[in-house]
């Protein structure tokens, strides 16, 4: 039977930096809150089976395109949807292989679909970055609510989410286009999601880097950032959003 409520998370796997020693633990997380969609970011074959067997009730996009098995991938409760279409749009990115990704769902028993998509934005140290002085993140949002406004049909639940890399851009432009924050949604100051210590060594200044939309079709009724560790380790160098929706 379909839920009323859904849960959504959208994480950044950190390629496969200090793997296997993170395995474990994102293991034990997929094995914990299980969710019922998952976008990841900085996929890999080798975590990509890591998800696949953790989560065998959940499906994901096979296809021919790299972007698929090497930068994103959207997994779904295969109890509970089924797809319909998906898609890799074009965010002219210097990333070879990152873009738009997006996949319609259609909720069992139901006349009811909605539209998940995620995206990982370019990184702020990024070399053409420093050299001009101009974030491509800017363009790359631009671009994201366009592919949004064309995709999303009429009445239709869409979420978007992923590494945006950036802690001002998305909070200026997506609501002005009717996608709000979870976090905003429900009143609650955006937590840090970047780093996830001391599972990296990269300290710097805390940073809410990763973010989840929706278009305000669907009702939030919570949202965490879980600090998740197992056996000493964070299963990555961000923490993973975590909501749940009212459908």
């Amino acid at each position: 039977m379909m839920p009323n409520r859904i849960s959504l998370v959208t994480y950044n796997l950190w390629n496969t930096e200090w793997w296997p020693a993170r395995e474990p633990a994102l293991r034990e997380y997929l094995k914990v809150f299980k969710p019922d969609i998952l976008c990841i970011q900085e996929l890999r074959k080798e975590t990509l089976q890591c998800i696949s067997e953790s989560l065998d009730t959940h499906a994901y996009i096979k296809d021919a395109l790299p972007g698929w098995t090497c930068e994103s991938n959207i997994f779904w409760n295969k109890d509970y949807f089924t797809e319909l279409a998906h898609g890799l749009e074009e965010l002219e990115m210097p990333e070879q292989d990152r873009g738009f990704f997006w996949v319609r769902l259609k909720l069992k028993g139901q006349d009811k679909t909605i539209f998940i998509s995620t995206a990982h934005f370019t990184w702020q140290g990024h070399h053409e970055e420093i050299e001009t002085g101009l974030t491509a993140r800017n363009r790359q949002a631009r671009q994201t609510l366009a592919h949004l406004k064309r995709l999303v049909n009429k009445d239709e639940a869409a979420f978007f989410m992923g590494d945006l890399n950036d802690p001002v851009i998305p909070h200026l432009f997506f609501p002005e286009a009717g996608y709000e924050s979870c976090f905003k949604e429900l009143n609650l100051l955006c937590p840090s999601t970047f780093p996830a210590l001391p599972t990296t060594s990269d300290i710097r200044e805390n940073q809410t880097i990763d973010w989840l939309f929706s278009n305000r079709k669907a009702e939030t009724i919570a949202a965490f950032v879980p600090q998740f560790y197992f056996e000493g380790f964070a299963p990555s160098d961000h923490w993973p959003i975590h909501a749940i929706y009212q459908l």
